[in-house]
């Protein structure tokens, strides 16, 4: 096949290919960013309640009984606020809702599973210190599950995947000679490096949506939202000697950049702060 055939062919499958990609878009809630539509909530769900008594059963649950009423407290006004969007800034979930305590005091660190299932670690307590510092990091976690980031992120782990397959392909083919295969190897190999340098942008914006959100969250169900500046500052010097990789290397934006922008986000989440002066 001619040289210049065979090129228009191979950019025929890439218009193909990024049509379908952007069939597959939507917008995300309140931040209008642009992303793959998530894998289907249902799906997950399941597949997240069984995760969840998983992971509980491999950890000792806390028997601390002030512990244990605070998260259920904190997480049933969280949840109570994620139910009645204000303004319908985000579709409503019908999540089942699930509270637990996990006796881990050198664990700093909360999550919440597709539908609602949330684990808060005792490591946490001395860091969020209050019941306003806890309602900061539970919005953020349920953030990410009414921001359907745990469907996100699998979506866009397939569409790297597959690309870099049909990317490694294509390339060795276009550049051809007796050892394509291998020359589509190393191809491929660069093109999952830039893949995992890309999924780790993806999630540190996805931390930095549910920061947003989060603040709305737990502005919504009562708690102010400022609370947030002390509790990174905590979280910064509580991970000051963790060896912790440069921004770019990791998941999470630097503490510097994520109290930068709760600051940044504070008059937004202020406007639905019930407990607001007047």
């Amino acid at each position: 096949m001619p040289f210049g055939r065979a090129m228009t062919g191979r950019m025929g499958i890439g218009v193909l290919l990024l049509a379908a990609g952007l069939a597959a878009c939507e917008s995300a809630p309140i931040t209008g960013r642009s992303r793959l539509a998530p894998i289907g909530d249902q799906q997950l769900r399941a597949q997240a309640e069984q995760l969840y008594q998983q992971e509980l059963s491999k950890h000792t649950l806390s028997t601390n009984s002030e512990y244990k009423a605070l998260v259920e407290r904190v997480g049933r006004r969280i949840a109570q606020a994620a139910e009645t969007p204000p303004e319908q800034l985000w579709r409503a979930p019908n999540f089942d809702w699930e509270f637990n305590v996990i006796d881990e005091p050198g664990v700093i660190n909360a999550y919440c599973l597709p539908g609602g299932k949330i684990a808060v670690y005792t490591g946490l307590f001395p860091v969020s210190r209050d019941e306003a510092g806890l309602a900061i990091v539970m919005g953020h976690e349920v953030a990410h599950a009414l921001m359907r980031h745990h469907g996100e992120r699998l979506a866009d782990q397939m569409a790297i995947a597959t690309t870099t397959t049909i990317g490694g392909a294509v390339l060795g083919a276009i550049i051809g000679g007796e050892d394509n295969r291998t020359t589509g190897a190393v191809a491929g190999a660069g093109l999952a490096i830039a893949g995992n340098m890309l999924l780790l942008n993806f999630s540190r914006t996805q931390e930095s949506e549910a920061d947003r959100v989060g603040l709305i969250l737990a502005a919504h169900a009562g708690y102010d939202p400022r609370a947030a500046v002390g509790l990174w500052q905590r979280m910064r010097a509580a991970n000051s000697g963790s060896g912790r990789p440069p921004e770019f290397l990791s998941t999470h934006p630097a503490e510097e950049t994520r109290i930068a922008d709760i600051r940044r986000h504070l008059p937004e989440a202020l406007q639905y702060y019930r407990g607001k002066e007047e």
